[in-house]
């Protein structure tokens, strides 16, 4: 490594909480190499004791086709430990392709930028939302408190609470029975809760009917598809712009005047969200012939369709094969990414839930025993036991 050291190629800014790595003019030939710098960087971080944005410079960087697996294993290893999140400026157009490849492969944002203004707006963008959530909108966007929710002598639900910040992919998981989807429910407003209260941008929406939590911005998917097998990919995903309509029943059927610009106007929205999630090819086709795969993608484009603030998944995964889940958690990191869509996730892939989730609840039989980060649930002896099923 010719130039400047790995020492000086490696800068903090404590006040933007920002770890600033310069790959520039750098060619990365044998592990050894690369090695060499994350060792240095992973010393630096462990040091600080905190996590960073990291911002990496790549421009005439060239990682050689031999070595990009210990690069990408290295830096996905360094990023579960310490990042906030991973912003990557100047990559060449083979790097570019190569990262985002390994980001769809490895479930991770790619987050590639041309210029080094445009990655430190987004840092900034981020660290607001992010201080913003600690300091009293987590109180306001969506809030669950000391939920209970009785069937007869069964208890779905006892006491559980929690705070989902905007933006956001909160997680639920838990085993078999533990509550999850009866969660999800009540958020829904499909049932209402014994006893608790449920808060939506400062508002309390508690004893909302689902239409009414519907058109305050809530759309979800199902563990089971519940999609109408014999209408098309686009008549389904047109579906979930009825709360959008707003001609009357008369103007629709004669689809006539004001009902037919308002049809097209919906129409153009729905076909974004079918290019959005790549079924072009599947859009004129009813959907009980398609594969599951495929299926679960339309019933996510139908809760697309309702422009949601907040979108719940009941197990969006449940039932797929491998490159399936990989299409699945990709359509998820873009949603939230591109739309700044909030999602809460019920799902039992324990990889996919420990990637790409900022905060996860733990619900066992009814009740919440952990909460936290990924790496803390992760780390608790409590789900060790009750979830991951050890001692």
């Amino acid at each position: 490594m010719v130039g400047r050291s790995i020492h000086e190629r490696i800068n903090f800014y404590p006040n933007l909480e920002i770890m600033e790595v310069d790959f520039s003019g750098m060619t990365f030939t044998s592990v050894d190499q690369v090695d060499q710098f994350y060792d240095e960087a992973d010393r630096r971080l462990a040091e600080s004791r905190r996590q960073w944005y990291f911002l990496v410079n790549y421009v005439d960087c060239d990682v050689r086709p031999e070595v990009w697996d210990q690069f990408a294993s290295r830096g996905k290893d360094t990023n579960s430990k310490y990042s906030l999140g991973t912003f990557r400026v100047g990559a060449s157009a083979a790097t570019h392709e190569t990262i985002r490849r390994l980001s769809k492969q490895e479930k991770f944002r790619s987050n590639l930028f041309d210029h080094r203004d445009e990655a430190l707006r987004a840092i900034k963008e981020l660290r607001r939302k992010r201080h913003a959530g600690t300091t009293g909108e987590m109180e306001t966007y969506l809030r669950v408190d000391n939920i209970h929710l009785n069937f007869g002598g069964v208890r779905a639900l006892q006491g559980v609470g929690f705070s989902v910040r905007p933006g956001e992919i909160f997680s639920i998981i838990g085993p078999n029975g533990a509550g999850k989807t009866s969660m999800l429910n009540v958020i829904s407003g499909f049932y209402r809760p014994s006893e608790g209260q449920i808060t939506f941008e400062g508002n309390d929406r508690t004893h909302l009917a689902t239409h009414a939590v519907a058109r305050l911005g809530f759309a979800r998917t199902f563990q089971n598809i519940a999609l109408f097998k014999g209408m098309s990919t686009l008549d389904n995903i047109m579906s979930g712009r009825n709360l959008k309509m707003r001609r009357n029943f008369l103007w629709q059927s004669l689809y006539f005047g004001p009902a037919l610009s308002e049809e097209l106007e919906h129409r153009a929205i729905c076909e974004r969200i079918i290019d959005f999630l790549e079924i072009e090819a599947i859009r004129k086709v009813p959907v009980g012939r398609l594969p599951y795969g495929l299926q679960k993608r339309v019933e996510l484009g139908r809760a697309l369709a309702m422009e949601p603030k907040v979108l719940l998944l009941d197990e969006p995964m449940a039932g797929m094969n491998y490159e399936e889940k990989q299409d699945m958690v990709r359509f998820i990191l873009d949603v939230n990414d591109e739309f700044g869509t909030t999602i809460v996730l019920i799902e039992h892939d324990m990889s996919v839930v420990m990637d790409i989730s900022n905060f996860v609840v733990v619900l066992d039989h009814g009740e919440k025993i952990s909460e936290g980060t990924a790496d803390e649930v992760r780390a608790d002896p409590v789900v060790i036991q009750a979830y991951l099923g050890q001692a």
